[in-house]
């Protein structure tokens, strides 16, 4: 199956799974939507991740998708806390987050792209450097216990 032919049969599944996905969740009583749609986020994410390991050929640029990938993955992680604890006042500080999906997408992106080293350390850095600051501004401001008891750590 040549490359255009594979892209529109992966996307038309992407696109069919993920109707069928919320139908389900429409269906089945007691899912509420409004605790699933962050999983919108996952979906999206996946679909940026996917490219880099559908063609083979084109891994050195299709790497970079990664990065956006990551970002959308952290913000579902965001939105999967705020939404099953109800702690929206979290946003104050939890957008410190996004910068660490910059460097998770850099880290991964290198590590499939095969970029060297350099982009790799440089996200293990920005990742470090991030979650550190989180962890520092969600001490001193979180509003849920369990994130000033864990934050430290």
């Amino acid at each position: 199956m040549d490359n255009v032919n594979r892209g529109t049969v992966v996307l038309g599944a992407f696109l069919v799974a993920i109707g069928a996905i919320f139908l389900v969740l429409n269906l089945i009583p007691g899912v509420d939507m409004g605790k699933t749609w962050p999983v919108i986020f996952f979906f999206l994410a996946t679909a940026f991740y996917l490219p880099a390991f559908l063609w083979q050929g084109a891994r050195r640029g299709l790497g970079a998708l990664f990065i956006p990938g990551s970002i959308l993955l952290v913000l579902g992680l965001i939105f999967v806390y705020d939404v099953l604890t109800g702690d929206w006042a979290s946003w104050a500080y939890a957008w410190l987050l996004i910068p660490a999906g910059v460097g998770l997408g850099l880290t991964l992106g290198s590590a499939v792209g095969g970029w060297g080293r350099g982009p790799a350390q440089t996200g293990l850095w920005l990742m470090g450097v991030d979650v550190g600051l989180f962890a520092l501004i969600a001490t001193i401001f979180g509003g849920n216990p369990a994130i000033r008891t864990f934050g430290p750590l």
